[in-house]
Formats: C-alpha cells, structure tokens, sequence
C-alpha cells in the first residue's frame, strides 16, 4: 500500500508540473509532449524457487508526458489472457505501472533509445496462493522508430516485477511490440 502512495502522489506533483509546461519536444524531430499508445505484449511469471513459469499474451496501453527531450513520466496498464500448463490455469489478471522515462535520440532525430524506472501493482491467478496482488519495483528499455513526427513503432523489454510471495522468489517480465501517437 505504501508503494501505491507513493506512486500517486509522486504521479499527481509531476502531471501537474508538467501541465504547467506546454511546450513541444524541441530539437527531437518529433511534435508533441504528450503521448499514448498500445502494446501486444507477453508477459512471463517464474518462480525462481519453483518449477512455475507461465506465459499470457494480452495489451498493454500506455501514456505519458514529456518534460523535456530527455525525461518523461509514463503510465501503463495491461489485461492479459489465461495460460495452463500441467492442467492448471495461470493468469496476470492486469498490471499497473508508474515510469520515470529517461529518452537518448540516437542516429537521427527520430530514433530514440529509451529506459524506465517505476513501480508495478500486478494482481494474478498462480496456483498454490489464494491469489498474488503484489506491489515491485519494475524497470526496462525500448526503442521508438518515428515514422514521421507524431507516430513511432516502439520495441520493449521490461521487467514488471521482482520480489517474493510467501518467501518465494519471482520475476514478471515481458517484450512487447507497439504503436505510439504523439499530441
């Protein structure tokens, strides 16, 4: 609960700062401050202490604000799908992100290499535990291929979560592929 404090209030001071703030990526080759999208992701769960390891496709849908070339804040929110293995059924069930993104324009002004650092709330369906709501540290990288100046291919690897449950050790991590519009 603390980390979800945490998360909103940090939230609410940096959208609020940033509204102040109405400017345009300046010098990025790209309009916009704001920005949303989706992602086709595959999130996977492992338990390091265990033989648990599942996989379930699902969305993620993302949004943020840049404050400035290189620093932005980032929200995403993901549904996925149902996995079983060994005849039990395993699924994330939703996860809620809030990122610190820092951006890197790489050889042109329209490729850019990007990492987060944020906190996720996951609530899953894991055999074993009556039912895993959990709160992490989560972190990743990805890269934006800008089509032109609002619309960019985005490529990402995150890990969501690392923590443990019930003294065993887990990790939820996914690569997802998606689209951002830019405004």
């Amino acid at each position: 609960m603390k980390y979800l404090t945490v998360i909103v209030v940090g939230g609410c001071l940096l959208l609020s700062s940033a509204a102040i703030s109405e400017e345009s990526v300046k010098g990025a080759g790209i309009d916009g401050n704001r920005y949303i999208g989706v992602m086709v992701s595959s999130p996977q769960y492992k338990e390091d202490d265990s033989n648990t390891d599942f996989r379930s496709a699902g969305l993620l849908v993302r949004g943020g604000m840049e404050f400035n070339e290189f620093l932005a804040v980032e929200g995403q929110f993901g549904l996925f799908g149902e996995d079983v293995v060994n005849d039990r059924s395993y699924q994330i069930e939703y996860l809620l992100s809030v990122y610190a993104r820092g951006n890197l324009p790489l050889l042109d002004s329209r490729t850019r290499l990007y990492a987060l650092a944020g906190v996720t709330h996951f609530s899953a369906n894991v055999p074993g535990f009556s039912s895993v709501d959990e709160t992490a540290i989560g972190y990743g990288i990805g890269l934006e291929l800008y089509a032109d100046e609002q619309n960019a291919l985005t490529l990402e690897w995150l890990r969501h979560a690392v923590g443990d449950i019930h003294n065993v050790d887990y990790k939820l991590e996914s690569a997802s592929l998606g689209f951002v519009h830019r405004f």
